[in-house]
């Protein structure tokens, strides 16, 4: 509602700027009270938002952990060593059998091969490096 309410404001405001001539507006009354009104809006749900829902939040890392390691997107850095193709297969074989990546190429038998060594695969896959800005050596 706060938001519809905003999004009114803006629409109240834009049309009263678009109709004034010069600094000769007769609408600049409305044009502040929608402003200070939306702002007020904003203050006092920003402040409700946090203190009835954000505030105590707590992550669970366990199993944010897991669902990242299972994110087929993930096999991107992947690419470099073993080929897209088996990149492809190894994020649709992980999503298929509801394995992470990691033990998706081991049950496909890449490290088995010895196409990837465990080495590699736990440095191609290191979720905090992919967040990190740079190019993989």
């Amino acid at each position: 509602m706060v938001c519809a309410k905003i999004i009114g404001n803006d629409a109240t405001i834009a049309w009263a700027g678009a109709s004034g001539s010069f600094e000769l507006n007769v609408a600049i009354p409305v044009i502040g009270t929608s402003l200070l009104e939306s702002i007020r809006l904003l203050a006092n749900s920003s402040r409700v938002l946090a203190d009835k829902t954000v505030d105590g939040l707590e992550a669970n890392a366990e199993r944010a952990a897991a669902l990242a390691g299972m994110s087929p997107s993930i096999v991107t850095p992947l690419n470099r060593i073993i080929g897209y193709e088996a990149a492809a297969k190894i994020a649709k074989h992980s999503v298929k059998a509801g394995l992470t990546v990691r033990d998706a190429v081991i049950d496909l038998g890449y490290v088995e091969r010895g196409e990837i060594t465990l080495e590699q695969l736990d440095a191609a896959l290191d979720l905090l490096s992919m967040t990190r800005p740079g190019v993989a050596k």
